[in-house]
This record gives structure tokens, sequence and C-alpha cells, in this order.
């Protein structure tokens, strides 16, 4: 019976190390249609903004949503990464104002919490800006 050199079955290791860290982030990233109810008419939300945290994969903006009877829902609307927001025309600083109203269209997440993807978002100068034009059933 014939053995493998030590060499050899370190660099058998390693590779396969290596594929299985490269699959770990494509793994991550999924389609949207997996967390989000794209396939449904999109909804509306109108509500104050209370904060917009510019983070990446995807920035999210925090808005409370007056619903029957004045109850209010903080909802949380994911949006894209903080160079996609860029290229749509929103800045970091200065662009956005808290306790000011805004207005979201986009698509509810599949677990029914009060979590959303933004399609659209009006600001409070009436401005509306598509943030997202793809594929719902892409990963982007």
């Amino acid at each position: 019976m014939a053995t493998i050199p030590y060499l050899t079955r370190r660099l058998t290791l390693l590779a396969a190390g290596s594929l299985l860290a490269a699959a770990v982030p494509a793994l991550a990233h999924h389609a949207l249609s997996a967390e989000f109810l794209v396939t449904n008419p999109a909804r509306h939300w109108t509500g104050t903004l209370k904060s917009v945290q510019w983070t990446n994969p995807h920035s999210l903006f925090v808005i409370d949503v007056p619903g029957e009877g004045g109850k209010v829902t903080t909802w949380t609307f994911e949006s894209a990464s903080p160079n996609g927001l860029r290229r749509a025309g929103f800045a970091k600083e200065g662009f956005f104002e808290l306790g000011k109203t805004y207005t979201v269209i986009g698509f509810a997440a599949r677990d029914g919490s009060t979590f959303a993807f933004v399609q659209q978002l009006t600001l409070p100068d009436g401005r509306t800006i598509r943030i997202w034009f793809g594929d719902p059933n892409g990963s982007n």
C-alpha cells in the first residue's frame, strides 16, 4: 500500500480549505425573493425617519409608521449598499432629515416581521428616488 507523501497531503488540505473559504461569501448573498415578498404587489409605508444605518452590505432606514388607531410601529427597511445609495444620489451627511416624513415603496419580509426591502423612497420635499431596479429573482 502506497503512502501519500506528507507535502501532498498538506497541499490537498490547503486546497480544500481554500475552496471552502471561497464558497462562504457566495452563500451569504441570497436572492431577494428568498427573504422578501417581491412577487407580490409593492406596499407603501409613510412615517417618520428615526435613523439611517449606512452599512455594508445593505444600508437600513428605520421609520416609525403610524397604523390603525394611531399605534406606531417601527419598521426597518433594507436598501442598497452605501455605494449604491451614493450612485442613486444620496449622501451620508446632510441628506437625510431625522424626524421628517418619508414614504417607502417596497416589499415586506416573508416572515411577517416589520422588515422590508426598499424599491423607492419619497423624500420630505416630494422628490422620489428609485433605489432598486433589479430582477426580483436575482441576487442583487
